[in-house]
């Protein structure tokens, strides 16, 4: 086993102690230590026999189950570098990244195989053949050693050229990030914790989640593929496993309380002792909704900073689970972090001020570098008294205890749904759908309280097609990188100074414009089901009439929009039936929905008790 691996080194250790201890489990399934060990062994010495080289890029294309976490940590093993592939991006981004990373090795199982882009990559290797049956496997520690700067894991996050950024972290960052966590004297993460696995593999946290309670011998809870998006499911399994820890952001939080208002469920968090909020920041009205539910509990409540390219770093418990402004923390054990003000001066953390400067983190926990792009990694660091620092282009203020407190950015990268977003990637991709037609382009968000895109587009030819440009995006973006509405404009409204004046740019129309032929025959709701189904979006979208084979996204929908429509669709109009969330998703219209209702098998009922349909329709509009 590779010296330096911290991890790993403490999960062997965790397997020997307590071999027969249930290390993960997902619904009524479950693996010990030992069948996991067992498991990893077996992947990694397959790894090693098909001729994988240490330091080779490994992508693994798998939805969130046993065969993810044995994979990983298999990757890992033999030396690779582990780079996750969501199964829900769109084919043509995978296929840009494929081609950026150059990797030639990819794990997939039965579910994925076939979704697998054509590409140059040489071994597809199936995990779930791998694995069954068992055969007799090597000793792991006869496979490669890890240097402690090579590379672990890339993830990709947006970036500001118009492609993706892979960040490369290495076996220092990410014991020194697992350590830190270990060593926070919160105490969250303990041997008797079940902790719950929320975040995508697209998001740095996935590793977070899946290696601390593997590494000190707690059980690591799986939610299904989608599980996240179903928020009836989500509360039964904090209950049901007895969770005891979990890390949720903005959007399921919202998700959440929506469903926890309808459902009447007030035993969802009895289990649960500690709850982590992380990216971005919670609304102040959402977050006084959420608290009540947590009343009754025994839940501490913390949050959480960090990024791709240094994991989380900053944190605190929160005194009070009613104060709405929610600081973002001190540096965790091992971390280094500065504010820095616009004159390059490092302001004070004991001093009475409101300055405001932008964060800079400092320690083992930073990431090693862009793959393939040395000028961006020179421009993310700076040198302050002789040590090393990462700008991370957040902006913040010092609390009266000493606290950050997140008080914007320095640039106009904007976080959708708790995900960081560069909008020149977005305005990349849409000016390349046609270089004649689109000479430029801005993406905004619509406003603080909105988590909606616009995308305001420079074109002298009035016959753009926003349709042909939303599906050229579709292809290429993730859900929550697609603009909800597509402004033309001539040109840009300019300041005093000849910039872009933002404040100026108009409003998009909710989609009114769209909705002009709604007294189209075609276009009605074409039975009662269609009518409430109707209703519904209406107040969820905010607009008068949706014409039924109309995108939700169309309309400024979003996948949150989607999430608290199927808490209704389950509550309100199908409450004895069996719903599959991502059908819904997949489908996003009136008509497809209301077929989806009617095609719906049968469940077993459930002990909440919905809100009328009309009350539910109240909830949207508050």
């Amino acid at each position: 086993m590779a010296s330096s691996f911290y991890t790993l080194r403490r999960l062997l250790n965790m397997a020997q102690m307590y071999p027969q201890k249930i290390a993960i489990v997902l619904d009524d399934q479950g693996w010990t230590y030992a069948e996991l060990i067992e498991r990893v062994e077996h992947v990694a010495c397959q790894l090693h026999r098909l001729n994988m080289v240490k330091g080779q890029i490994i992508y693994q294309f798998v939805e969130r189950s046993f065969d993810m976490v044995c994979g990983i940590l298999s990757i890992m093993c033999v030396g690779g570098v582990y780079c996750p592939l969501n199964p829900s991006d769109p084919t043509e981004r995978i296929i840009t990244l494929l081609e950026q990373m150059q990797g030639q090795y990819v794990l997939v199982h039965e579910k994925t195989r076939k979704r697998f882009p054509t590409t140059s990559v040489q071994h597809i290797v199936g995990l779930d053949v791998i694995l069954s049956p068992l055969l007799v496997v090597e000793d792991l520690d006869k496979l490669p050693d890890c240097n402690e700067h090579g590379a672990v894991y890339i993830i990709c996050t947006s970036g500001t050229t118009g492609r993706q950024k892979a960040v490369v972290h290495t076996h220092k960052s990410f014991a020194s990030s697992t350590a830190a966590f270990i060593q926070w004297d919160a105490g969250m993460y303990t041997i008797r914790d079940q902790i719950l696995q929320v975040a995508a593999c697209s998001w740095i946290l996935h590793l977070t989640e899946l290696s601390l309670p593997l590494a000190l011998g707690g059980t690591l809870v799986l939610l299904r593929p989608d599980g996240h998006l179903n928020m009836d499911y989500f509360s039964q399994t904090l209950i049901n496993q007895q969770v005891t820890t979990l890390t949720i952001g903005s959007g399921i939080i919202s998700a959440l309380t929506n469903y926890l208002e309808m459902s009447r469920q007030f035993k969802t968090f009895k289990f649960v002792h500690n709850l982590i909020t992380a990216g971005e920041t919670v609304k102040s009205q959402q977050w006084t909704k959420f608290t009540t539910f947590l009343s009754s509990s025994n839940v501490r409540i913390f949050s959480l900073y960090g990024m791709s390219e240094c994991n989380g770093v900053l944190g605190c418990q929160l005194s009070d689970i009613n104060d709405t402004i929610i600081p973002i923390g001190y540096p965790l054990p091992g971390v280094r972090c500065l504010l820095v003000n616009e004159q390059c001066e490092v302001i004070s953390s004991t001093g009475i001020t409101s300055e405001i400067g932008e964060i800079h983190i400092g320690g083992p926990t930073l990431f090693h570098c862009y793959l393939h792009n040395p000028e961006q990694t020179t421009k993310m660091f700076t040198t302050i008294d002789n040590e090393v620092y990462m700008k991370t282009g957040d902006l913040a203020r010092y609390n009266a205890r000493g606290q950050l407190v997140h008080a914007g950015r320095i640039d106009f990268q904007l976080k959708i749904r708790g995900q960081r977003v560069e909008t020149c990637e977005i305005e990349n991709t849409i000016t390349t759908w046609s270089p004649t037609k689109t000479s430029n382009c801005l993406v905004t968000k619509l406003s603080e309280k909105d988590d909606l895109l616009v995308a305001y587009i420079i074109s002298n030819d009035s016959e753009v097609n926003i349709e042909e440009i939303r599906a050229y995006c579709n292809k290429r973006l993730r859900q929550y990188m697609v603009p909800s509405y597509f402004i033309v404009l001539e040109r840009f409204p300019l300041n005093a100074n000849g910039k872009i004046d933002r404040k100026q740019l108009p409003l998009p129309t909710k989609g009114d414009d769209l909705l002009a032929n709604f007294t189209r025959t075609e276009d009605q709701p074409m039975s009662r089901l269609e009518e409430r189904i109707h209703s519904l979006w209406c107040s969820a979208l905010r607009v008068n009439a949706v014409p039924r084979h109309m995108n939700c996204f169309a309309l400024g929908g979003s996948s949150l929009s989607l999430m608290q429509l199927f808490n209704y669709y389950q509550f309100h109009l199908a409450p004895d039936e069996q719903l599959n969330v991502h059908d819904f998703f997949i489908n996003p219209t009136i008509a497809n929905h209301a077929q989806l209702v009617i095609n719906s098998q049968p469940r077993m009922h459930t002990s909440c008790s919905p809100l009328h349909l009309v009350q539910g329709i109240l909830f949207f509009t508050k």
